[in-house]
């Protein structure tokens, strides 16, 4: 049954990367013989998850013209969630990533609220979903701090850590998959998918800092998913005191909270947004510009530690400092290039504060193929 089971995932698997193949193209992909791959195509064509999607080319050798399979990106939806400390962002998508739904709460996440909060937001998912076959396919929860699959180690910016939601979402939710990702994971599953690239490093700025790592394709989670927090690594001895417990981080130098902080300090009217911030630079504001000139300076610090330590193809920068600062990236890459010569391209995400939120619903789409034969549906509506 496992042997059979592991058959199914795999032909999954191979359709979702390389849709349009017929049963001989699976055959020779997936050595198996034809006959067992009619069988358990057959199976998964009786579920929905696959369907026929028009003719092949012929052989040669002429004959019948091959029958081509498709995953059905209808099957059901999947829910990504960027739990961040201000704001609850999500994304309900079908199967091939095609937005269905989104939206935004603003509010102080807490202990005490997060719960509701994302009740709120997966009840609406599932009703939305009832409309599939496959109904809510799974949820993955982006959190800003230290994570495994199903527990929350630590959030330095929020005390989200102090409640179990993953028993509580199950509680609420027999039956649907809940996964939980680091939010820069999120972001670097999300970059190196869309652009095919197996070694990447994404940078998430906001009120923290940190990094995802992808590695020849594969996410680097470190032990007990410690791995990328470089917002937690100490430039300077003493420095500035950080949220870890810890004094001179990064995060205390290169974060959005930390550039605004500095920027206050200078000027004589306070402001709470990098877009504000830009937009005083773009007036050529000196308080503006010299506070831009002091985050590039860490900023391009930081660059150097992960090109020597990670060597990765691409670093992306994911945050409003590399949306709203006119040539943020390339500056960077040029500030960079001054001391360490490195084929490795520094630019912005593409994906407008969406790649958390996406390479959530990529996780959920992964962890659903590979537990398809196992998966049970989930009930349409919360116990209580």
């Amino acid at each position: 049954m496992a042997e059979r089971n592991n058959n199914e995932v795999n032909i999954l698997s191979t359709l979702y990367v390389h849709p349009n193949l017929s049963r001989s193209d699976l055959s020779q992909r997936l050595e198996l013989n034809k006959a067992s791959v009619s069988e358990y195509t057959n199976k998964l064509l009786d579920t929905g998850i696959i369907r026929e999607n028009g003719t092949g080319d012929s052989t040669n050798k002429g004959g019948r013209k091959p029958i081509c399979l498709e995953i059905n990106y209808r099957y059901g939806l999947c829910l990504g969630i960027d739990l961040a400390p201000d704001e609850i962002s999500y994304i309900l998508c079908t199967l091939n990533l095609e937005v269905v739904s989104e939206g935004t709460i603003r509010t102080a996440v807490s202990s005490a609220n997060v719960l509701e909060q994302l009740t709120v937001i997966i009840q609406k998912a599932v009703k939305m979903a009832a409309a599939y076959t496959g109904g809510l396919l799974g949820v993955t929860l982006a959190i800003h701090g230290i994570v495994d699959e199903t527990d929350i180690r630590f959030t330095p910016n929020y005390d989200i850590y102090k409640c179990d939601l993953h028993a509580e979402l199950g509680k609420l939710y027999p039956g649907l998959p809940v996964y939980f990702i680091n939010e820069s994971n999120a972001s670097a599953l999300c970059e190196a998918y869309a652009q095919r690239i197996k070694n990447l490093v994404a940078v998430n700025i906001g009120r923290g800092l940190g990094a995802g790592i992808v590695l020849k394709g594969r996410v680097l989670h470190g032990v007990n998913g410690y791995a990328g927090e470089i917002g937690h690594v100490v430039i300077i001895p003493d420095g500035k005191k950080c949220n870890c417990g810890n004094r001179g981080c990064f995060e205390r130098y290169c974060s959005d909270e930390a550039l605004l902080e500095y920027y206050n300090s200078l000027a004589a009217k306070p402001i709470t947004t990098i877009k504000e911030l830009a937009e005083r630079r773009a007036k050529k504001q000196p308080e503006a510009i010299e506070a831009i000139r002091y985050n590039l300076k860490y900023m391009a610090l930081l660059m150097n530690h992960l090109m020597k330590t990670i060597a990765p193809e691409i670093i992306v920068i994911n945050s409003d400092l590399a949306y709203y600062i006119n040539n943020y990236t390339q500056t960077l890459q040029d500030m960079t290039y001054k001391t360490y010569k490195q084929n490795v391209v520094i630019r912005p995400s593409a994906f407008n504060h969406k790649s958390v939120m996406l390479g959530s619903v990529y996780l959920t789409i992964q962890e659903f193929i590979h537990a398809f034969a196992q998966f049970t549906q989930p009930a349409s509506t919360p116990s209580r």
